[in-house]
């Protein structure tokens, strides 16, 4: 898994081709940042990184819901 050429995670699909994984950027830049995925075929995901002031700690459930979906995509694609 990749964003911008950096290495962000890596996973492993099971036997229907879904996979989940954390990502984890080395540096914070608010924007859309385009993962990839390159596993045979490439599958492609967008993931916003919002700067806030807050304290809190729900900024990585977007990351995690952008790979359900990639391995939505994945079981659709490969069935």
């Amino acid at each position: 898994m990749t964003s911008d050429g950096e290495r962000v995670g890596s996973a492993y699909a099971d036997d229907t081709g879904a996979f989940t994984t954390a990502v984890e950027f080395t540096r914070i830049e608010a924007g859309r940042h385009t993962v990839v995925a390159d596993c045979g075929v490439r599958l492609t995901g967008a993931v916003e990184q919002v700067v806030t002031s807050s304290s809190g700690g729900h900024g990585g459930t977007l990351v995690v819901l952008v790979f359900f979906v990639l391995a939505g995509i994945t079981v659709l694609r490969f069935p």
